[in-house]
Formats: C-alpha cells, sequence, structure tokens
C-alpha cells in the first residue's frame, strides 16, 4: 500500500488569522486536546488526517507542508538521499503525551525539485 498523507501543515506569521480563513473555508476547527500553543491542530477529513496552522519565526513564514506516514523514518530518510533527496532536519520524537496522534516521531526532507515534505513514522 502507498503511504498515506497524515498531516498538513499550514505557517505563517498571524496564526489567528491563519486560523479563521482556514475554518471559514475549509471547516477545519481547533481541537484543544490535539493542539498548543499557537499552534492549532484539528482532524480532517474522515478523521484520519490532521490539519495545523500555526505562527512561526520570519524565515520559515507562509509555508505549507505535508507529512507522509512511513513505517521506519531512519530507512526512507537513508532511500531519500540516494535518490537525490536531503534530510533537513533530525529526527524529532515528541513526548508519550504529545497531543497529536499521527505527529509523534517526525522529520522533513527537500525532494530532488527543493519541496520540503515531512515524514511521520507510523505508530507501533
Amino acid at each position: 500500500m502507498a503511504s498515506p498523507i497524515v498531516h498538513v501543515e499550514v505557517r505563517g506569521l498571524d496564526s489567528s488569522e491563519l486560523r479563521e480563513f482556514y475554518a471559514e473555508v475549509f471547516g477545519w476547527r481547533r481541537d484543544e486536546a490535539l493542539s498548543y500553543g499557537d499552534y492549532s491542530v484539528g482532524l480532517i477529513g474522515n478523521g484520519e488526517l490532521t490539519a495545523a496552522t500555526g505562527a512561526v519565526a520570519d524565515w520559515q513564514a507562509n509555508s505549507a507542508t505535508f507529512y507522509i506516514q512511513v513505517d521506519d523514518i531512519d530507512s526512507t530518510i537513508e532511500l531519500i538521499e540516494r535518490l537525490g533527496g536531503q534530510a533537513i532536519m533530525p529526527k524529532q520524537v515528541g513526548p508519550d503525551d504529545f497531543p497529536s496522534r499521527h505527529i509523534n516521531v517526525f522529520t522533513k526532507f527537500i525532494d530532488p525539485a527543493g519541496n520540503v515534505v515531512g515524514l511521520v513514522e507510523a505508530p507501533r
């Protein structure tokens, strides 16, 4: 089976504006149990996908990233780098009580065209 997209992240300097925009246009709602600080997370679609809006530093602003779920981040990064991509951050492991079940272990990479894409390790 193909690896599914499990999380979408939209970032900008004004998290309130983003949250209101995506709520009004697409019906995205903040789930307090999944969110933290200015980072708003909610379940969308059939509940298998999380979407987030959040404020970030100037250099990260105005971008969107989707996260693909894989069985093993380390072996996937090895394959990505062998095929011309590049890991851009070390694998991150959230605490056991991290609010979103989809993004407890994650990283990001750049594909050969320069797109930033996230990886999420499947829950075990």
